[in-house]
């Protein structure tokens, strides 16, 4: 599909592709560097392949070459080291392995080729490594089309879109092709931009679509200029990845009341799977009495949100360190809620906290401190105990000028009055920021 889009189709030669803090390609940049790639690695037609995926024109016009040569790609990582890379494409057994040659001309790649390749392949698809339980990856992997189906064509014409996923998850990828299919120009920030920097790089490119986490909105409303942000001409907000709660929302809507709201739930197995445009957060209940418009359908077993998508994946691949099918009915891990006709996502089952035998979800305990006056943003987690087992643990963002002892005090008498004596922090630490994960959500690693 990639490869169709650059290569074949007719494309707006001086339109920009791809905007970064460094450098700016056109339409004809990304074609002339996928047609070189083309012609110089035409051995890894019907291979598989590892590509260092990075948010570079160059890995662009990479991935649409070995869609062209009809390569079956693993989309890694480009912050591994090329040592863990070369190992993880090793476990995978790929057959070659592809990074950007920082020393050479920006369009070339090192090529690895690698021994004991698995020998069937060839069939152009696509697969997503995400983390797994055992420490090894997932390999996702989907079929282009599948992965193209929640594209939709003629949203806006030559839109500029904000990229703020890593370009090698489900997300980025999906954001990739929502932009290029209607020719636009996709802008990526820097890692290391911070909060004030981006808001800048967002009005100087004129930003028009950003998808993003709330956690990635919440850090972007703390830390940056508001007065610049209203000024970036924005006509669609997309948040999604993480439970969506009312109070960003609401934010949001307040801000920039001209723009469209929307919240999607998707997976990466899944693909995409819904989307809410009421400003409401949840899931409309009635979501569940019928297939949506694209035939996908859910409904809620011993409290599990389960999922059958119409744009599911095809697999796993065989040498991943998962296996299951999603031909039925995939349980998500996301653990729900049914209240007032809205389906209210509660939280994940790995990271739910053990207090001495009871359930508790960080998502439930940040949504009650989430609302006191004064509190910018906060994280819920376990902490080991050895009476427990567990105790739920916060770190809080204070918003400015405030007095964190007494925040400390609202913060407590919210949480006795709203939430039960296993489900309230024993442990509250303010912090100057929060740590999102390469996803962009709110980390809750347990800590001992």
């Amino acid at each position: 599909m990639l490869g169709k889009l650059i290569l074949e189709e007719t494309i707006p030669v001086a339109q920009r592709a791809v905007v970064t803090r460094e450098q700016t390609a056109t339409w004809a940049d990304l074609r002339e560097q996928a047609q070189r790639i083309c012609e110089t690695q035409g051995k890894l037609s019907k291979r598989r392949v590892g590509l260092s995926f990075g948010s570079s024109a160059q890995s662009y016009a990479a991935l649409a070459a070995l869609d062209r040569l009809s390569s079956d790609v693993f989309l890694l990582d480009t912050n591994l080291r090329i040592e863990e890379a070369i190992e993880l494409s090793c476990k995978l057994r790929l057959g070659a392995l592809l990074i950007a040659d920082s020393v050479s001309r920006a369009t070339e790649f090192k090529v690895h080729e690698l021994s004991n390749e698995e020998s069937w392949s060839g069939g152009s698809t696509i697969t997503i490594l995400t983390s797994g339980s055992t420490g090894q990856p997932k390999a996702v992997r989907h079929s282009w089309e599948s992965i193209a189906r929640p594209i939709r064509k003629g949203v806006v014409s030559a839109a500029t879109w904000l990229l703020t996923y890593r370009p090698n998850l489900y997300a980025g990828v999906q954001v990739m092709l929502q932009c290029f299919s209607d020719r636009g120009t996709l802008v990526v920030p820097s890692p290391d931009m911070n909060a004030q920097s981006t808001a800048e790089f967002m009005h100087d490119t004129q930003v028009q679509f950003v998808s993003a986490t709330p956690s990635y909105w919440r850090r972007l409303l703390m830390f940056s200029d508001i007065e610049l942000l209203k000024k970036v001409p924005l006509l669609q907000i997309t948040l999604g990845g993480e439970a969506i709660d009312q109070p960003i929302l609401d934010k949001l809507r307040h801000l920039f009341p001209n723009t469209r709201l929307v919240h999607i739930y998707a997976t990466t197995e899944l693909g995409r799977c819904c989307s809410v445009s009421d400003g409401k957060a949840g899931i409309p209940a009635r979501y569940l009495e019928r297939p949506l418009s694209d035939g996908t359908e859910l409904r809620i077993q011993e409290g599990e949100l389960r999922v059958r998508s119409s744009n599911s994946m095809r697999m796993y691949d065989p040498l991943s360190s998962q296996q299951a099918s999603t031909a039925d009915w995939f349980a998500t891990g996301d653990m729900v809620e049914i209240k007032d006709g809205r389906i209210y996502f509660v939280g994940r089952k790995t990271e739910m906290i053990n207090v001495a035998g009871r359930k508790v979800f960080p998502i439930e305990v940040e949504r009650v401190i989430r609302v006191v006056s004064g509190v910018s943003d906060v994280r819920v987690f376990g902490k080991a105990s050895s009476i427990a087992g567990e105790l739920v643990a916060c770190e809080i963002v204070a918003g400015p000028d405030q007095d964190r002892e007494a925040l400390r005090e609202t913060v407590v008498r919210n949480c006795r009055a709203h939430l039960d004596s296993h489900q309230q922090p024993r442990i509250i630490k303010f912090v100057d920021r929060l740590d999102l994960s390469s996803a962009g959500k709110t980390l809750r690693t347990k800590t001992s």
